[in-house]
């Protein structure tokens, strides 16, 4: 059975919780001991690699970024008169997903999907 990085860390989350061995506690759910510290290290390698997230707080300024839109050959640029929707940010792991609001959700879904299955 092949399981996400986020079922995974809440396994490990749940055997550190625990008390029990990395043996009773993968017997237990039904995994191996193996894959269990394997996850453990795998996690907190990507904590580690993940920026710590700090309010701009008082005296911090954002910065602000401006962006602009790419359109293909033969697309028209919107008109002005469209609402304009702010975009979504799904963050998964150190990964950041900007969804716009006219966004292709089967690609979306593939991303995300891709991102959630990484071993």
């Amino acid at each position: 059975m092949r399981m996400s990085a986020v079922k995974w860390s809440e396994l490990v989350s749940a055997w550190e919780a625990s008390g029990q061995s990395a043996r009773s506690y993968a017997d237990e759910h039904g995994v191996s001991e193996g894959s269990l510290r394997w996850w453990k290290g795998e996690l907190a390698r990507r904590n580690r690699r993940e920026p710590t997230r700090r309010s701009p707080g008082p005296g911090r300024h954002r910065a602000h970024v401006a962006l602009a839109k790419v359109l293909r050959e033969g697309e028209e640029a919107p008109s002005s008169t469209e609402p304009i929707t702010p975009p979504v940010v799904i963050a998964i792991g150190p990964a950041r997903i900007l969804v716009e609001h006219d966004f292709d959700a089967r690609l979306l879904r593939a991303i995300v999907h891709a991102l959630v299955e990484q071993p």
